[in-house]
């Protein structure tokens, strides 16, 4: 049974369910990523494709090219979790690699933005942004939200959510949109209610 993180019903009856997404999407895989993911672990297969056999040979890969880049560090304990700043506990949690971007794509990302200091900001935050998109992947926060009658028929639905609050704030504007709808298509059927049981009460045209 899948995971309800959020439900709320409007006036009018409809109902958001705000639940796992039972399928989610690998960002790395799926996504277009500015940074670069290089990771060397025994049991986990979670960087992107590169051809460095070893992290001496990234080190002197990264000596010959100019690069912003960010340790990633993972916490492995029920599930594993993954951050650019270490966690607290090192027995279960350690350095994986690294994540970065050259110099050149940054510039080509962010081209109006002149000051070195500015672009190594600017790079830093988006590939803290991705690890913690990631890392969503990989903890499970991924949703799905969809819009119920009160009979239970689906109005609306759409997965792949990255962050539980997301994910209610967009089921949050789907649930308004149907809101509207719906109480359109309930004025519209009383309206013909009224003129097939009570045609004395239709002005005429």
């Amino acid at each position: 049974m899948s995971v309800i993180l959020h439900e709320e019903r409007d006036a009018c009856g409809l109902t958001l369910i705000v639940s796992a997404d039972p399928d989610p999407v690998n960002p790395r895989a799926e996504f277009e990523q500015l940074g670069t993911l290089v990771c060397w672990h025994r049991r986990y297969a979670l960087g992107d494709k590169y051809d460095w056999s070893s992290p001496e040979e990234f080190e002197a890969a990264m000596e010959e090219c100019r690069h912003v880049r960010l340790p990633v560090f993972m916490y492995d304990h029920s599930g594993i979790t993954i951050a650019t700043a270490p966690f607290s506990c090192s027995w279960d949690s350690g350095q994986i690699g690294w994540i970065f971007v050259e110099w050149t794509k940054l510039r080509a990302a962010f081209p109006k933005l002149r000051r070195h200091a500015d672009l190594e900001t600017e790079g830093k935050r988006v590939l803290r942004a991705e690890i913690a998109e990631l890392d969503q992947y990989l903890t499970g926060d991924v949703w799905c939200a969809r819009i119920e009658t009160p009979d239970g028929d689906v109005r609306d639905s759409c997965c792949g959510f990255f962050g539980g609050g997301y994910a209610i704030e967009e089921g949050r504007r789907m649930l308004a949109d149907c809101a509207e709808d719906f109480r359109r298509e309930q004025l519209e059927a009383f309206v013909e209610m009224v003129e097939a049981e009570r045609p004395d009460l239709v002005p005429p045209e």
